[in-house]
């Protein structure tokens, strides 16, 4: 053995340990820089094709707050999101789109998740759609709903229908200024 191999072997191991805790630094950060929406990489028969989708609308930011309710700066009713998806390669038959609000979440809690109505394109939470070699434009339109108990209806004058929790003031108070989060998944399935 070389004089000195043994302490270059070391100083090559510290090196790529700290290449290595550099490399994984790095990679964390651009991770945590992605969007959610980034682009999906589906197989047809052996080909890769992209399915692109691209946001259309600004970033949100403000106050949802239920219809009726928007009384000061910054608060907002509802809050539009607009996607463009298409395909980057020829389709040969037409597709479905299918797109779906999922993991919906008030402060990560899901006690009242029911409360955000989200509605993609003319349906609810799920929405399909035909793709077929052209952009196809989704639209997610997010609402808060009031939460009203049983009592308030009763001495609003509204309809049983209206209820939606048992205790409106707790509901009221769970949810007033928190964060909404929610995931909107993309994906595509041959059609029947």
């Amino acid at each position: 053995m070389m004089p000195g191999g043994k302490s270059a072997q070391i100083v090559i191991i510290i090196i790529l340990i700290i290449a290595l805790g550099f490399t994984s630094t790095a990679a964390y950060a651009y991770w945590t820089d992605v969007k959610t929406y980034s682009n999906v990489v589906l197989e047809f028969e052996g080909e890769d094709a992209n399915l692109v989708i691209e946001q259309q609308s600004e970033a949100f930011t403000g106050m949802l707050v239920p219809e009726g309710h928007a009384n000061f700066t910054g608060e907002v009713e509802e809050v539009v999101f607009v996607y463009e998806v298409s395909v980057d390669k020829e389709l040969a038959k037409t597709m479905n789109l299918i797109v779906e609000a999922i993991d919906v979440t008030i402060d990560g809690v899901v006690d009242y998740e029911h409360l955000v109505e989200i509605t993609i394109g003319n349906g609810d939470r799920y929405f399909v759609n035909e793709l077929f070699n052209s952009v196809v434009t989704i639209t997610i339109t997010v609402r808060l709903l009031e939460p009203i108990d049983a009592a308030e209806a009763v001495e609003r004058g509204l309809s049983e229908e209206l209820v939606n929790v048992e205790d409106s003031e707790a509901a009221f108070n769970a949810i007033k200024g928190k964060t909404i989060n929610f995931t909107i998944s993309f994906r595509v399935e041959t059609r029947v």
